[in-house]
């Protein structure tokens, strides 16, 4: 993992690749990251070969396994841990749909947070299996750990979190959690979609069974391309509910071989994959990828959290309402303004909509969810950045 910790390429020096930051401050991260010049190019390329009608599939698919290998080693995982899906939504679904369920067994989620991705799914299981859905109820906007840990039982088959909410983005105690699953041999989902790429994701240490993610945001890819990490000994007990060409192993036979009364499964996570591979996304990622390893997700998460923290402060000092309150170990890319139990139409959200579009009017580009005003932060923000909202801030109050 040594690409992953040292620093080889300054942080001001990357922050040059991101040509939209010259004339606006992105802090919308958690809806879509950025893409650098370099991702940009290797994409041109590919799309160049296209037009000329070059098709060189082979070195493609070298590069698919290239781009799972780098996703295994950007988390802490093996490289036949790593399914490459279109996105998180999907790496959810295929879980989910992978489980032999019976009646009367539970998935325990906190349904307030989660994005509806990540709760639709397991609505569907439930009426199509009877199972039960254990619903943990937020705490203050956060994932409350031990209200978690007491939902589950020797019938709980998976527990699905996000190891950061989609908003108010505080980071969730994924351990105890994850020792609590081991007990009684329940699977343990993370939705990574706002962490992956800019905290750094060990999944050995978080204890994970399996873990989602799309490559448009932390990872500073394209739509349309997800990984799914499941860990070795539970995907190969697991069953897919699709099959295509690129889930079953053939040995030496080329793509096109006949198939016959049986087949035998890819071993690991790859079983799990369905389809052809999204080649530009794919190719996007793995110069993403190679990108933030080139500084690591370690000093990335330093640097962001300063900035995050710099900015609560900030809209603290100002009396806004920041939700979580001051700095502390909740707070990782992502800051929120407003209530996460007030309605979306109070006097509240009013201000918050008042706020997001003077920000807009100024160049300072976030979002709103759920009546709360969402700042989402990666490599490219800096300190003048988060003064320079505070001061904004500042003026609309005025």
């Amino acid at each position: 993992m040594t690409s992953m910790t040292s620093h080889f390429l300054p942080l001001d020096v990357l922050r040059t690749e991101f040509p939209a930051t010259k004339s606006a401050i992105y802090m919308d991260v958690a809806n879509q990251g950025l893409i650098s010049r370099t991702t940009r190019a290797s994409v041109d390329q590919h799309l160049d070969n296209r037009m000329n009608g070059l098709n060189d599939e082979e070195k493609m698919m070298e590069l698919v396994e290239m781009t799972r290998s780098r996703f295994a080693q950007f988390i802490g995982a093996q490289k036949d841990e790593i399914a490459v899906t279109k996105n998180a939504s999907e790496g959810i679904n295929i879980i989910g749909n992978a489980v032999a369920w019976m009646p009367g067994d539970n998935v325990v989620l906190c349904r307030h947070v989660e994005h509806a991705n990540n709760i639709l799914p397991w609505l569907h299981l439930r009426d199509k299996h009877r199972i039960e859905l254990r619903m943990v109820e937020a705490d203050n906007g956060a994932i409350p750990c031990d209200a978690v840990t007491k939902a589950i039982n020797s019938r709980t088959r998976i527990v699905t979190l996000s190891t950061v909410t989609m908003v108010p983005g505080f980071k969730t105690e994924m351990e105890p959690i994850a020792e609590a699953c081991k007990r009684v041999g329940a699977f343990l989902l993370a939705d990574a979609s706002q962490s992956v790429g800019i905290l750094h994701t060990d999944v050995n240490r978080l204890g994970v069974d399996g873990l989602v993610a799309s490559s448009y945001k932390g990872l500073m890819g394209l739509y349309g391309l997800g990984f799914l990490y499941c860990r070795q000994e539970w995907a190969d007990c697991l069953s897919p509910a699709y099959l295509a060409r690129f889930s079953v192993d053939l040995g030496n036979a080329p793509e096109s071989a006949p198939i016959f009364d049986s087949v035998k499964l890819r071993a690991g996570a790859p079983r799990f994959e369905i389809g052809h591979y999204n080649f530009p996304g794919v190719i996007a990622a793995y110069a993403s990828m190679g990108q933030l390893m080139e500084i690591g997700t370690p000093a990335i998460e330093e640097s962001v959290t300063s900035v995050a923290n710099r900015l609560v402060s900030g809209l603290l000092d100002l009396g806004l309402p920041v939700c979580g309150g001051a700095p502390g170990h909740h707070i990782g890319s992502i800051v929120a303004l407003g209530d996460p139990s007030a309605p979306t139409a109070s006097p509240q959200a009013g201000r918050i909509q008042s706020l997001h579009e003077y920000l807009l009017n100024n160049q300072v580009i976030v979002s709103s969810r759920r009546g709360m005003l969402r700042f989402s932060l990666h490599l490219y923000n800096t300190a003048d950045d988060a003064d320079r909202v505070v001061g904004l801030a500042k003026d609309w109050l005025a």
